[in-house]
């Protein structure tokens, strides 16, 4: 792709919500989700409207960020070429033009696993939450990963307003300063112009709208803007409570499926969306002004969990209730990092993994260097040869495995190479 076409497209875009990657269907009513949304918070202070909180005696102090912490983070730029992520799914284009066992593939299981869910109206419920926890709502959908009891902390923190910092980075959705044009998925669908399931199959997907809600998007489908998002947002969670860090992975995985289960995109694109979301959220964690504010925020967050609960947040999890066990979710989410597309490239590919990965795990292995975490993400990575695993210079994203590679367990040898114990 050349600049001047990059140029283009940002000029002739009309900046909204669309700008960061989807058009944002209508917002979940309270009753729809199982806890309850606050209204909208002011962006300059990151607290909701009316919820500036008072002081409590032995209570943490929320501080929202300085100024100066607005701006100025060279990860607002993505870096792969032009400052996006297209680079990270260059092998779409050769699979939707010449390979079309693949594309069959990838239109067999968005059928078959849309139509299945006709018999599970719990799962459509819940996929429809997703879809629409697209804004405000996102980052308390997500939060279920956390745990029943930490969930619900942090919700009520998050609704007093006691978590300025992590609200900022973290809570405004689509317009998160985590997020922005860099890590959102708005000129890679217009780049790879693929046609959504139920646009390009109207007979074969079945719509599981809810009453007075439309959400069946009409823009591009490869790849999934909510997946992205689910992904970089859980991601970067995963990484200020480690604790949980497989459950928040498995998270956005459920996230990225509910998006099949309705029908609105393909298993390639889910794909394609964790990939982007987890390079983004790499970049993120590789800016050292950025990295920085994320770590107050988990300072932040930890501080005021740990005093509502009475306890370090270790005990409160080995108490808590998890939004599902750590082999359960390690063993979806490996099945979802392939889905079942079959192998088409070098099955015995030595994993290359993306520079910038490691990162993402340095919350689980603090006490580890960047080499010693990518042994962790090379013994966990999924099967080589995919559809979308580049198995040349830059690695792939594809195979990243991060719930299976946050939970492992492993042992260091005298010479400091790390194995990971199965």
């Amino acid at each position: 792709m050349k600049r001047p076409f990059l140029a283009a497209v940002l000029a002739t875009t009309t900046v909204t919500s669309a700008l960061f990657g989807v058009t944002t269907a209508p917002a979940a009513s309270a009753q729809d989700l199982p806890f309850t949304i606050p209204q909208l918070r002011d962006p300059a202070t990151g607290w909701y409207s009316g919820q500036v909180p008072t002081h409590i005696d032995g209570a943490p102090v929320p501080v929202p960020f300085s100024p100066d912490y607005l701006v100025g983070y060279i990860s607002d730029r993505s870096a792969y070429e032009h400052g996006i992520y297209a680079e990270v799914n260059r092998l779409f284009p050769e699979l939707r033009d010449r390979r079309p066992d693949v594309m069959d593939s990838n239109r067999a299981q968005v059928v078959a696993i849309n139509n299945a869910a006709e018999s599970d109206p719990a799962r459509i419920r819940s996929a429809q939450i997703d879809a629409s926890a697209s804004s405000e709502e996102l980052l308390f959908a997500l939060s279920e990963g956390l745990g029943e009891q930490f969930g619900t902390y942090f919700r009520t923190a998050l609704t007093e307003g006691r978590l300025p910092k992590t609200q900022f980075l973290l809570g405004n959705g689509y317009l998160a300063r985590t997020g922005g044009l860099a890590s959102s998925t708005f000129v890679e669908k217009e780049i790879f112009k693929y046609p959504r399931p139920h646009m390009a199959m109207p007979d074969k997907i079945k719509r599981y709208n809810p009453p007075g809600k439309e959400l069946y998007l009409t823009s591009k489908s490869f790849p999934s803007g909510h997946t992205n998002q689910a992904t970089l947002m859980t991601s970067l969670l995963a990484y200020m409570v480690p604790e949980v860090a497989p459950q928040l992975h498995y998270r956005g995985a459920l996230a990225g499926n509910s998006r099949v289960v309705l029908g609105v995109h393909y298993p390639l694109d889910v794909i394609g969306g964790r990939m982007s979301g987890q390079a983004a959220a790499a970049d993120r964690l590789n800016d050292p002004k950025m990295r920085d504010a994320l770590n107050q925020a988990a300072a932040e967050l930890r501080a005021e969990i740990e005093w509502r609960a009475g306890k370090p947040i270790r005990d409160l999890v080995a108490s808590d209730k998890p939004f599902v066990p750590t082999p359960t979710a390690v063993s979806q989410a490996t099945a979802w990092n392939n889905y079942d597309f079959a192998p088409i490239y070098h099955r015995d590919a030595p994993m290359i993994v993306p520079q910038a990965a490691p990162t993402l795990i340095a919350g689980s292995f603090p006490e580890l260097n960047h080499h010693q975490r990518a042994q962790i993400i090379a013994q966990t990575a999924s099967a080589a040869g995919n559809p979308l695993d580049w198995q040349g210079p830059g690695g792939s994203w594809q195979r990243v495995n991060l719930a299976a590679a946050s939970a492992a367990k492993i042992r260091v040898a005298e010479d400091g190479n790390v194995t990971v114990l199965k």
